[in-house]
């Protein structure tokens, strides 16, 4: 790669272009990767490798190049600086071993693994190597500009202590949206899935809130597959989780819903983010806050805040860009290793409550072992 200074977010500069090989194209997610790095100045797709005869041509045409004949040649390859894992969840372990042990650095696309014993061993390669990863969990709320910024403020004591935090988020569909022919891994196993819809979308949810307060004392939580398609396959599209932080609780809710009143969509409008159902209430000892990102709508104390107003002169870095800072500068990702594993923590506290009937579930958890599976 032919180096350069490139300026980007926050005027930082870049020493040169680095080469990423996409592995995996789970669910779709190596080609939305794939969009996301094609808006990166610093980026260059090199290759790309998928097993799943169902996600290859995808993929291929999303990074507009022949897919390699197997996964070693990105290892091998000496342009790919950074290795985008967007693989079914429970081989993310496994590659990320494989590209500590190649010197690659890792963007790692959500959900981090399908167990806390999968996530300890993701964290363990990183932590034993002079490797960098950043956990790619994007747009919804984390790297969200509005949320983004909300995050640093709380973090800074701006707000004081808080005394409620509630946060819904699904995506709503039709009713006869074929669900199961256009995202079929959603409906694997836990075993490979890590779990249904609390892990796919929950993950962002739980994220955010351990961004926000870190891990809670205790877990409890109700899960339910009342869509047919879920129901079938053993695993839930909705759950709520109930994380005691001692002087306040956090609520979640997450998942996917078949509403009746949404008329047939194809995926280009169920991945429209109208369709998103994403609600933050903060309220703490003198101030509250309600916000729908998507909706554009933040609310402080009451007064309607207008965005350009509370954004000026922010800026909110992508997750690729926070891995370049890493690698540059050895400036840890605000989105690492350890906050992913907190967050699969958290979620397979909740499968253990959810499965004993909403019982209470302290942390930190003593077994790595998924309760589903």
């Amino acid at each position: 790669m032919g180096r350069f200074q490139l300026i980007w977010n926050g005027g930082y500069k870049v020493s040169k272009q680095y080469g990423v090989g996409i592995l995996g194209n789970c669910c779709t997610h190596g080609e939305f990767v794939a969009f996301a790095l094609k808006q990166e100045p610093a980026a260059k797709i090199v290759a790309g490798w998928e097993e799943d005869l169902r996600r290859t041509a995808g993929l291929s045409t999303a990074i507009g190049l022949e897919l390699e004949s197997s996964a070693e040649a990105l290892f091998d390859n000496p342009h790919i600086d950074i290795i985008a894992l967007a693989c079914s969840p429970h081989e993310k372990a496994g590659w990320v071993e494989k590209a500590a042990q190649a010197g690659k650095h890792i963007f790692l696309n959500k959900p981090m693994a399908e167990s806390l014993d999968s996530a300890w061993r993701i964290e363990k390669a990183v932590s034993a190597s002079r490797i960098q990863l950043v956990y790619d969990i994007p747009v919804i709320v984390r790297f969200n500009p509005v949320t983004a910024k909300l995050l640093d403020e709380i973090s800074a004591g701006r707000y004081g202590r808080p005394i409620n935090y509630t946060h819904t988020f699904s995506f709503t569909f039709s009713t006869d949206f074929p669900l199961a022919m256009v995202w079929p891994e959603r409906l694997d196993p836990p075993s490979k899935s890590g779990g249904g819809e609390l892990t796919n979308l929950g993950c962002y949810a739980v994220d955010y809130m351990i961004g926000l307060w870190g891990r809670p004392h205790s877990i409890q939580a109700k899960s339910t597959s009342y869509w047919d398609i879920y129901h079938e396959a053993g695993v839930e599209n909705f759950g709520q989780v109930i994380a005691d932080y001692g002087d306040f609780f956090a609520v979640l809710a997450s998942g996917k819903q078949p509403l009746q009143t949404l008329p047939s969509m194809d995926v280009a409008e169920a991945l429209n983010p109208r369709n998103w159902h994403n609600v933050l209430e903060m309220q703490f000892e003198h101030h509250n806050l309600t916000v729908l990102p998507f909706q554009n709508i933040l609310i402080y104390n009451g007064a309607h805040i207008p965005l350009e107003e509370y954004l000026a002169g922010y800026t909110c870095l992508t997750p690729f860009q926070q891995l370049l800072r890493a690698i540059e500068t050895g400036q840890r990702p605000d989105s690492n290793a350890e906050s992913a594993r907190l967050g699969v923590e958290v979620l397979m506290a909740a499968y253990q409550s959810a499965k004993e009937r909403g019982k209470l579930v302290e942390l930190p958890l003593e077994s790595g072992a998924n309760p589903l599976v």
